[in-house]
């Protein structure tokens, strides 16, 4: 479970958090919904650490499984929570050597053992069928819901207890949307999601729990899941 208590978070004078207390249950799909600048990317960014190295500070506690995230270094903190951001993010490099250089970043060193996590992890995102006679073509020369789904894979290749993602589906049209979402519903359970959102109907669709945010604060704790 990643617990989230009394954070706060601002950038010099500016506050963009105020006192930010949620439990993100394990094994579920929690969305964070709210209007643009209510500080929902924030609050994603603060419980991976990045928004240190944006500029900003924060206080309060978070833990993941019990253990202060503080105690922890980035990279392994960034093992254990990815992240899979707005815009798709593929390298300049072969599909198959966007998820090895990860492998091998990590020092998963068989090759043979690359390869079978590669298509595992390709599997899970629901592309590997798409892709498989294809693994030495450009990842740029994929459509934009591949290479979402291509992030997170690679995002996968760490095994982290928790993925955030931020507005996945916010450039992508319906029919991708509905993959991505059918990923995630495939993979809760195994891992934690928590996925910002501006689109209520996808809250709805896939999320077990909702939190809703307003002005840097959360206002609504909504479960979802019977």
């Amino acid at each position: 479970m990643l617990n989230i208590e009394n954070v706060s978070c601002r950038f010099g004078k500016q506050e963009i958090l105020h006192d930010v207390t949620i439990q993100i249950p394990k094994g579920k799909i929690t969305a964070i919904v709210g209007a643009s600048g209510c500080g929902k990317t924030t609050l994603l960014k603060t419980c991976n650490r990045m928004i240190e190295e944006e500029g900003g500070s924060w206080s309060g506690r978070i833990t993941l499984g019990g253990t202060d995230i503080q105690s922890m270094s980035k990279e392994q903190l960034r093992t254990r929570v990815g992240m899979v951001f707005q815009q798709p993010i593929s390298f300049p490099h072969s599909i198959e050597k966007n998820l090895s250089y990860v492998l091998k970043y990590h020092g998963v060193g068989s090759r043979q053992h690359r390869e079978e996590q590669i298509r595992d992890c390709l599997q899970k995102a629901g592309l590997y069928e798409e892709v498989r006679n294809h693994m030495k073509m450009q990842a740029q020369k994929l459509s934009g819901g591949q290479k979402q789904r291509l992030a997170i894979a690679r995002s996968l290749c760490v095994n982290p207890q928790v993925l955030l993602l931020d507005e996945p589906c916010s450039a992508l049209d319906q029919k991708n949307t509905l993959e991505i979402e059918k990923t995630l519903l495939k993979l809760k359970g195994n891992y934690t999601f928590v996925i910002v959102t501006h689109n209520l109907e996808q809250a709805d669709r896939i999320a077990d729990y909702i939190v809703h945010m307003e002005a840097g604060r959360v206002t609504e704790f909504e479960t979802r899941y019977q």
